[in-house]
């Protein structure tokens, strides 16, 4: 399969998110963006307490921490979730008919699991790799070799 005109792509990670739209052939692809993601992962510190939760046994008043969570892995996953939003209200309109998605493997399973039946049925593609700090160029070089693959 080719990366045909008016195919879209989702090249997204836990920072940054392009959708693209292949506005070339499936011979020459040349993907434009139609809407950029980009979120501010700050310090641990500046999203909430850097100390794990503390419990109380009430018997004997004895103390223990709970594991503290992964806040940068939950800004991650809000973030995917945001896109998914987005991604899932084009479908319901219609603006697409087929998605390539490309992520990383968290990202990746984060997406596979949160898409809509919707949105799963428009999917050609799921490509496991980082390419958000790639020229448009190479990303639309890597997807057509994935499709024919």
């Amino acid at each position: 399969m080719k990366l045909k005109t008016g195919v879209w792509v989702l090249v997204a990670d836990g920072g940054h998110g392009i959708i693209f739209e292949n506005e070339g052939t499936a011979f020459a692809p040349e993907l434009k963006a139609r809407q950029t993601y980009d979120q501010a992962n700050p310090r641990t510190h500046e999203l909430g307490r850097d100390q794990p939760p503390r419990t109380f046994q009430s018997s004997d008043g004895r103390r223990s921490a709970q594991e503290a969570p992964d806040l940068h892995q939950v800004a991650e996953d809000r973030f995917i979730d945001q896109i998914l939003t987005d991604l899932e209200a084009y479908a319901e309109r219609g603006a697409f008919k087929a998605i390539a998605v490309v992520a990383p493997p968290v990202a990746l399973g984060r997406i596979r699991k949160q898409a809509s039946a919707n949105l799963s049925k428009r999917v050609i593609a799921w490509i496991d790799k980082d390419l958000t700090k790639h020229p448009v160029p190479a990303i639309a070089e890597a997807v057509s070799r994935a499709l024919e693959a």
